[in-house]
């Protein structure tokens, strides 16, 4: 009997063919970039589905772009962000900095 497993990833950068992924919001991966779907870029959300295989076998895994979950999690960054600098202007009187 097989079990569906999933983890989303967030891209959090990309270089010399090489990723760091974040994995359900914690721990940090590095992976090679040819793992990832092409086309995929950092900052976006990605599902991986593995399938739970017995002893010795090898274990399926599908890794896509969730576009959906990409757009909610820039909207709520972007929502975020803007009412940071809404309560930082409710704070700073504005004019030239004095040391």
């Amino acid at each position: 009997m097989t079990e569906d497993t999933g983890h989303s990833w967030s891209i959090d950068s990309i270089e010399e063919g090489m990723a760091r992924i974040e994995e359900d919001g914690g721990r940090m991966l590095t992976v090679p970039v040819t793992m990832l779907p092409a086309g995929a870029k950092e900052g976006q959300l990605l599902r991986v589905t593995l399938s739970d295989a017995t002893k010795g076998e090898s274990v399926p895994t599908s890794i896509i772009i969730d576009h959906a979950a990409t757009a909610a999690a820039l909207k709520k960054s972007a929502a975020t962000t803007a009412e940071a600098m809404k309560n930082s202007a409710k704070r700073d009187p504005g004019g030239d900095v004095i040391l």
